[in-house]
């Protein structure tokens, strides 16, 4: 009866656990994130130009913030493997892989936090106004808004995670995990101007091939991590 759940063969897991630390690690990130999304989502509501401004542009304002309120799992990642606290977990038989999953989880979970809230907020407004939710506007958030949100998020983590472990600390360096939110604001960033840029015949294309282009790169980043992030990967480097 007093054996635990690692001495019996049973690891308990660490998936909550990492969420939690993780939602404390990027509690700013995640601060900001929400933030700016809802004074965006309330701006653009009382725009003069109400529906036609919002229909467009808030569909592809959404993964911006997402994505930056998402840093706590990649973040959470770079300080336990400089710590050491990775290399103790797996010194009592937690697979490498079930961490950076972990980490991953985290990062959808915080992006989740981020987009539910802008979500509820912009289209409750929306039609709390009097606007009807219109085909454009439904297939904007579920061809763009949400792919999107998650496949730079998950881009912007993996990256993060995987550039940490394969570089070598300097004397006076940074981590290179520090670029990790620029990189999960470029696509969405990138999409908004070329979207702004082409005739709005070719707005769908732009966005939804954006965001399909997006995660197929993300689940090629992801089966290459499985190469890339060997054991010693996750030991610590000090």
């Amino acid at each position: 009866m007093g054996q635990t759940a690692v001495s019996r063969g049973r690891l308990p897991s660490v998936t909550s656990v990492t969420f939690r630390r993780g939602l404390y690690a990027g509690r700013l990130f995640l601060g900001v994130g929400l933030m700016v999304s809802l004074i965006l989502t309330t701006v653009l509501l009382r725009s003069p130009r109400g529906a036609v401004v919002f229909e467009t542009t808030f569909p592809l304002e959404v993964p911006l913030f997402a994505s930056l309120g998402a840093m706590g799992g990649m973040m959470l990642f770079v300080s336990d493997r400089s710590k050491g606290v990775l290399e103790y977990l797996i010194a009592y038989g937690i697979r490498p892989g079930t961490l950076f999953v972990n980490c991953l989880l985290t990062t959808v979970g915080l992006s989740s936090i981020v987009l539910g809230s802008a979500l509820a907020v912009g289209l409750g407004g929306f039609l709390v106004t009097g606007h009807p939710l219109t085909t454009d506007l439904e297939n904007s958030v579920l061809g763009y808004t949400i792919p999107m949100t998650y496949a730079s998020s998950l881009f912007a983590a993996s990256c993060g995670m995987i550039w940490s472990t394969l570089s070598t600390p300097r004397i006076g360096y940074n981590s290179q995990a520090g670029v990790a939110p620029l990189l999960g604001v470029a696509p969405p960033m990138l999409v908004l101007i070329l979207a702004e840029a082409v005739d709005r015949s070719q707005y769908y294309y732009v966005t939804v091939g954006a965001s399909l282009g997006f995660v197929a790169l993300v689940a090629i980043l992801l089966l290459a991590s499985t190469r890339l992030m060997g054991r010693e990967r996750y030991l610590s480097a000090m």
